[in-house]
């Protein structure tokens, strides 16, 4: 009872907030009567105050909207360019169609860029233009700082005055469009806050959208991501196998130490992994690499990537369908446990409803997704399934992301540790014959995309399931990471990163995760 009572008090305080926000934004219209989604609302431009680059806000409650931030929120701009010293990003809220997708409650949106981010901007707020209606596209235009490349929409649906709660309101995507004319397109198709919908499909009042993976998703169609009744982008939801192997490093194989590998999850040395289905339909993996100089200092190395892993399990558990706060909640269990150490981690969420991969990837672990050329897809649909030699393709492969060679950027204990918005977050469409790889960078060190990729499609022309994939993959990087005269795509990483010839491969502990969809 005292946390219901809790959480009606902070519901009661942030109203309260609405309500004095609502007398700053008094000029936002109400579009014309819409009927579908080409149709647009009129624009509302919002200005921050302040355009200097912003520290990120870490608040241990971030569905907490502070004063400063909302006030800084409603300060209201006039002009539709931006002014000296800032930079204007044109922001579209696409509501779906679907039964109940409307809401009256306003929200609060921040754009997440590599250069910072941005105030946080109250829209859907005041008058007859509040909330957001069923199948309609609204925009605003709003001035910050430059915010260099996008990665991230944070959204957080704000309590209704008329119930001091949120009405359900389902997000089917926000465009910007950014200076020069650059396009990112976030997807949600997702419900936030109390669904109206009679089957009660109720959501998180708040999400961190990623960007459609460049190359993968153009520019977004005027189309609806959920019809009625099916509520399904597919003729059928996605079937999603998936297996992992894990192998120590040789000298740790040597010394008698082996791989844990068991339905679920399992480890390597200092590698994890897990892989789960929850209730809502979303297929969880991940894999996560701990630091092994740690040991020096009396800390189990592998430790860290093994609880990382089962509390970004626990999570999914818990029915997370987003996968930034997936990581962002196994960190802080971390934080909270006092456990030491450090490790990069990549967490992929997929979707079986909505066909769709959503990443987040912090270091030199990583994914690739497999699937047919596009010239391969009809004829593969026509014939029933089945692939040939050449009839797949790399469609995305994730960055890795470090701060010099060799040192990757990972989550640990100390202060100067990245954090899990650090993460690159990606998502794009997944369709059945799609393969998606991840693992650690013993995979990526040791194997190169093309050798991965004739390694897969071999083992699809046989007719070999998941297990099957993830184990040879596994081997031929284990293999590769042994042979001294190998050209391996680290020695060629280090050959340009000290300007000396390297040959051979890098011993370490390697994991592999296959998931296949069909």
């Amino acid at each position: 009872m005292a946390r219901v009572a809790g959480l009606r008090r902070a519901l009661a305080a942030c109203a309260h907030s609405v309500s004095a926000l609502q007398q700053g934004f008094s000029n936002s219209l109400r579009p014309a009567a819409i009927s579908s989604l080409v149709e647009t609302a009129p624009s509302t431009s919002y200005a921050a105050p302040q355009t200097g680059w912003l520290r990120r806000q870490r608040a241990s409650n971030a569905s907490q909207l502070s004063d400063a931030a909302a006030a800084a929120a409603a300060t209201e701009g006039s002009a539709a360019a931006a002014q000296p010293g800032t930079a204007l990003y044109q922001i579209v809220v696409v509501t779906g169609d679907v039964r109940g997708a409307g809401s009256p409650a306003p929200a609060v949106v921040t754009l997440v860029g590599t250069e910072g981010e941005s105030e946080q901007y109250l829209i859907g707020d005041s008058g007859e233009d509040r909330g957001f209606e069923r199948a309609t596209k609204k925009s605003y235009s709003l001035q910050t700082h430059y915010l260099g490349q996008l990665q991230r929409v944070h959204v957080q649906q704000l309590p209704s005055l008329s119930d001091g709660g949120g009405v359900g309101w389902f997000l089917d995507r926000i465009d910007v469009t950014g200076p020069e004319g650059r396009h990112w397109t976030f997807p949600c198709s997702a419900w936030l806050g109390r669904s109206n919908h009679p089957a009660g499909l109720d959501g998180d009042h708040e999400r961190n959208l990623a960007p459609c993976a460049s190359g993968v998703v153009g520019p977004p169609v005027v189309a609806h991501s959920m019809m009625e009744p099916n509520y399904r982008l597919l003729g059928a939801p996605l079937h999603v196998e998936a297996a992992a192997t894990a192998l120590p490093h040789p000298e740790k194989a040597a010394a008698g130490l082996k791989g844990v590998n068991r339905k679920g999850g399992g480890y390597g040395g200092e590698d994890a992994y897990f892989y789960c289905t929850n209730r809502n339909g979303i297929t969880a993996l991940g894999v996560a690499d701990g630091v092994y100089m740690w040991r020096d200092k009396g800390i189990d190395a592998g430790m860290y990537s093994r609880r990382l892993m089962e509390f970004a399990r626990h999570a999914v558990d818990l029915g997370t369908t987003d996968v930034l706060r997936v990581l962002q909640f196994a960190a802080k269990r971390l934080r909270l446990e006092g456990v030491l150490g450090s490790c990069t981690a990549c967490v992929v969420l997929i979707d079986h409803l909505q066909g769709r991969l959503a990443a987040a990837n912090l270091g030199d672990s990583g994914f690739l997704v497999i699937g047919r050329r596009r010239q391969e897809r009809t004829a593969a649909a026509g014939s029933g399934g089945g692939s040939s030699r050449g009839s797949l393709e790399i469609k995305y492969r994730s960055p890795q992301q470090e701060h010099s060679f060799g040192y990757p950027y990972q989550l640990g204990h100390y202060p100067e540790a990245d954090q899990p918005e650090d993460a690159m977050l990606t998502t794009m469409p997944l369709s059945p014959g799609d393969i998606v790889v991840l693992g650690s960078d013993g995979l990526w060190d040791n194997v190169s995309e093309e050798e991965l990729l004739a390694e897969v499609e071999k083992d699809v022309v046989e007719g070999v399931k998941a297990p099957v994939i993830s184990q040879r993959l596994a081997f031929l990087a284990f293999e590769s990471s042994l042979d001294k005269g190998r050209e391996t795509p680290y020695s060629m990483g280090a050959s340009e990163a000290f300007d000396m010839v390297y040959s051979g491969g890098k011993s370490d502990d390697i994991t592999v995760m296959c998931a296949v969809m069909h």
